[in-house]
């Protein structure tokens, strides 16, 4: 197995570092999420995207540096021994995501921005895009542009909903 790191500001929240496990192949089994700053972490057994693209652009990490924030347990090796191995990593983000309401990773980039203002600021505060060496293609998915740049796709695509969220409750307030 290696192991790699990527740490990206979420807006706030402070700084998120993901650790990534990946076969020698960079094909991705998991990663997990954490951020110091409100104690969250979040795992992820079956990514929605596998490929890690530009490993040159991560930090190597240790295997320790990963167990530390996914440690395995008994249960957890005999949990996932019982279980069949899910084979899409669309399905598997799917159920851990259900409150995914208006954005998923399968959606494109130039979708999401047409869906509220405030998208292209969320795509900035996590280094997405604009600069001219980084910049991000309306028809790359979501999910594609996450893997590229070492985000978290569920993260990004958390707080993208929790924009429309607060959308809806300033509709529902504005009503009454």
């Amino acid at each position: 197995m290696r192991y790699f790191k990527s740490s990206q500001p979420v807006p706030g929240k402070g700084i998120a570092y993901t650790y990534y496990e990946c076969d020698d192949e960079l094909t991705v089994n998991r990663y997990v999420t954490f951020i110091p700053a409100t104690g969250e972490t979040k795992r992820v057994a079956d990514p929605v995207v596998k490929t890690l693209y530009q490993p040159q652009s991560l930090m190597e990490a240790t295997e320790e540096e990963f167990r530390r924030h996914w440690p395995e347990t008994s249960s957890e090796r005999a949990q996932q021994a019982s279980q069949p191995e899910e084979t899409s990593g669309a399905s598997g983000a799917a159920r851990e995501n259900r409150a995914w309401n208006y954005f998923d990773p399968d959606m494109s980039i130039g979708e999401a921005m047409r869906m509220h203002p405030k998208v292209a600021e969320v795509f900035a505060a996590f280094q997405l895009g604009g600069c001219s060496h980084c910049s991000v293609g309306e028809f790359e998915t979501i999910g594609q542009v996450c893997a590229v740049y070492g985000v978290d796709v569920n993260m990004l695509i958390d707080v993208l909903e929790e924009i429309m969220a607060e959308q809806q409750q300033a509709g529902a307030d504005a009503n009454r």
